[in-house]
C-alpha cells in the first residue's frame, strides 16, 4: 500500500467561475462528499489544507505582465481574463494561486520523499498559457511544476501525461522544444473539439523530436479505444525512462459530459491510473504526481477521481525468486 496526499480544503470550491459556468463548485462538492463517502479515513490516504503559492512560484512559468493583469482582474471582479471562456471574479487570483501552492507543495513532498504520491483535485489546468488565460485555465500548475522540478532538482527527463478530453495545448507547445519535457495526450480529435490542436504529427521540434506524443480519438470512442490508445503511452514511458510522472486525468472524456463526445467510463481513469502507477515504481522510484484537470458534470467527475485515488494506493509489485 502506498501514501497518497490528497489536497481538500476550504478552498477547494474556491476556484469557481460565475453563474452557470461550467466549471463550477459544484464539481468538488459532489467529489469532496463521494470522498468522504469512499475514502475518508481509508488507511493510506492523507488529507491536507490547499497551499497558497507565492507570486514569486507564478513567475517561474508565467511573464509578470500577465500575472499583475490577472491580481488588477482579481481586485475589480468583472470582465474576462482571455477572450471569453475564463470569466474574472473577485478572489480569482487568490483561488488560482490555491491552485499553484498545492500543486508545487505536493510535488516537493514527492521529491522529498515524504510522501509517495499527491493528488490535487483543482489542479492540471492546462490551457494557460505563459502571458494569457484559456479555456477555464488562469494559472497552468502543471507547467509551473515542471519548470520548478527541473530548475529546483535538477530532473531532466519529465513525463507529462494527460487524459483530459481537451488537448493540453498550454503544456505541449510551451515545451515544444524542450528535449527535457516529454509530453503524452490521449484527447478528442481538435477537428471536433476545443482547443483544436494536437495532432499526430506534432511530436516536438529541433532536440525535442519525438518528444511529444498526441493521441487523438474520434467523438464516440469508449474504453476499449481509451485502452488501446494507452497502450501507446506505455510503451513511450518504457523508452524514455522518466525521473518523475505528472498525471493530468481531466473527467470530460467520460459519457455524457456536457461539453465534449467521447463516451469512457470511469474504467478509463481506473486503467490509466494502475498503468502509471506500476510504472512510476517502476521507472522513477514511484513520483507521480496526479492533477484534476477538467470535467463538467460532477457525477462522472467524482466517480473518475475515486479510481485515481484508489489506484494510486493500491500497489503490489512482482517480487520474484532469485
Amino acid at each position: 500500500m502506498c501514501s497518497v496526499g490528497i489536497f481538500l480544503g476550504e478552498s477547494t470550491p474556491r476556484y469557481s467561475f460565475p453563474d452557470d459556468h461550467p466549471l463550477r463548485s459544484s464539481r468538488a462538492e459532489i467529489f469532496l462528499n463521494k470522498f468522504r463517502e469512499e475514502l475518508n479515513n481509508k488507511e493510506g490516504i492523507r488529507v491536507m489544507e490547499p497551499v497558497i503559492a507565492s507570486e514569486d512560484l507564478l513567475l517561474l512559468f508565467h511573464t509578470k505582465d500577465y500575472v499583475d493583469f490577472v491580481k488588477r482582474a482579481s481586485e475589480y471582479g468583472f470582465g474576462y481574463l482571455d477572450y471569453g471562456d475564463t470569466p474574472a471574479f473577485k478572489g480569482v487570483f487568490e483561488a488560482s494561486s490555491y491552485v499553484v501552492g498545492s500543486t508545487l507543495f505536493g510535488l516537493d513532498m514527492i521529491l522529498k520523499k515524504e510522501i509517495d504520491h499527491i493528488f490535487n483535485p483543482i489542479g492540471g489546468m492546462h490551457h494557460a498559457r505563459k502571458d494569457r488565460a484559456a479555456g477555464f485555465c488562469v494559472f497552468n500548475d502543471a507547467s509551473i511544476a515542471i519548470v520548478h522540478a527541473k530548475k529546483a532538482y535538477g530532473l531532466k527527463r519529465i513525463l507529462y501525461v494527460d487524459i483530459d478530453a481537451h488537448h493540453g495545448d498550454g503544456v505541449c507547445y510551451e515545451f515544444y522544444d524542450d528535449p527535457m519535457v516529454f509530453t503524452a495526450d490521449i484527447h478528442e480529435d481538435g477537428r471536433y473539439l476545443y482547443p483544436g490542436t494536437g495532432f499526430s504529427h506534432e511530436t516536438g521540434s529541433g532536440e525535442a523530436e519525438g518528444t511529444k506524443l498526441n493521441i487523438s480519438l474520434k467523438p464516440g470512442a469508449g474504453d476499449e479505444e481509451f485502452k488501446e490508445a494507452f497502450d501507446k503511452i506505455e510503451e513511450f514511458a518504457h523508452r524514455i525512462k522518466p525521473e518523475l510522472i505528472i498525471f493530468q486525468c481531466g473527467a470530460d472524456g467520460l459519457k455524457n459530459d456536457p461539453l465534449t463526445h467521447l463516451c469512457y467510463t470511469e474504467e478509463a481513469h481506473r486503467h490509466a491510473t494502475k498503468k502509471l502507477h506500476k510504472i512510476s515504481h517502476e521507472l522513477c522510484n514511484g513520483r507521480i504526481l496526479a492533477l484534476g484537470g477538467g470535467g463538467y458534470n460532477p457525477d462522472n467527475v467524482a466517480r473518475a477521481w475515486i479510481e485515481v485515488i484508489k489506484n494510486l494506493i493500491d500497489y503490489h509489485p512482482v517480487v520474484t525468486n532469485l
